[in-house]
């Protein structure tokens, strides 16, 4: 008996078409949902330091890779050699983190930088850490280099996405004596699928081709930089992490994993009944508080 696959063969040319398509689909929905993660609109600098009064120089930078990375350097309002660089969001720019942390002038320098492709920064990609940490790694470096007796002992403050690359970035720069990490992620991956479902409704199961279009694109994985993966080789420096209890974005649950994950010693703060950068608000004294006594204990 002879099978006879003549209607493959008719069919054949149907068979090619949609696999095409399907294909096409597959590629433009990668780049698409990629360019969610790599791209973002650039925020204006809507005000600098001179807003709240407060003196400032700008200084810029040349990452490894050459990228431009533009900065302000507040000098304390009393002489110190102590430094704090502080590091803002996903989207946002140095500017959005001023308010919330200019208090720490009264008594160390700040550094403010917007990351590459954030703010008034070079570059057009993000990778939520791999090539941020970079951008951190030259701006200490600048600082050690160009303003040493304003930084001989140096702290970071991160917000968001920055607190997630205060956390990767500070194992790689032994110079950095204190970290602090409000709202951070601790996984590249997980947050991509959490802020898929959060803000696009996209489930899960759709996610792998996103990240697998990120990886392509960048030429590594994102996920090797992943703060979880990282935060231990900080010990035995400190590590603060300050999660809001409300976040949907970056919940408390992030803030537990990378405390779990972290050496000793390590301090743990989740502000109730606030959201994604409430928690200066919503418990502004004790905010001040315990982050100038964790400074002040480790610098």
């Amino acid at each position: 008996m002879r099978l006879s696959f003549s209607f493959l063969r008719k069919d054949l040319p149907m068979i090619w078409a949609a696999l095409a398509l399907v294909a096409a689909g597959a590629v433009i929905w990668g780049v698409a949902s990629s360019n969610l993660i790599l791209k973002n609109e650039r925020s204006p600098l809507d005000f600098s330091p001179e807003s709240f009064g407060r003196e400032f120089e700008t200084f810029t930078v040349l990452t490894d890779d050459e990228v431009r990375v533009e900065g302000w350097l507040v000098r304390c309002k009393r002489p110190s050699e102590s430094l704090i660089v502080v590091m803002h969001g996903w989207g946002a720019n140095r500017a959005d983190v001023l308010p919330s942390t200019l208090f720490l002038g009264e008594s160390y320098n700040l550094a403010y930088f917007d990351f590459r492709n954030h703010g008034r920064s070079g570059g057009n990609v993000t990778s939520l850490g791999c090539l941020e940490i970079k951008d951190f790694e030259s701006v200490v470096r600048y600082l050690l280099d160009e303003r040493g007796p304003l930084a001989q002992k140096l702290g970071v403050f991160g917000f968001s996405m920055g607190g997630s690359i205060a956390l990767a970035g500070a194992p790689g720069i032994p110079e950095i004596r204190a970290v602090v990490a409000e709202s951070p992620f601790s996984s590249f991956n997980d947050t991509v699928e959490r802020f898929a479902g959060l803000f696009y409704g996209i489930p899960r199961w759709v996610t792998p081709l996103t990240l697998l279009f990120a990886r392509i694109r960048l030429g590594f994985d994102p996920e090797t930089c992943s703060p979880i993966r990282r935060v231990a080789a900080i010990s035995p420096r400190p590590v603060f992490l300050i999660q809001s209890g409300n976040d949907l974005r970056m919940p408390p649950s992030e803030g537990k994993k990378l405390f779990e994950a972290a050496g000793e010693p390590k301090e743990l703060w989740t502000v109730p009944e606030s959201d994604h950068g409430e928690a200066s608000e919503k418990s502004p004294e004790e905010y001040r508080k315990r982050i100038l006594s964790f400074y002040e204990k480790w610098l």
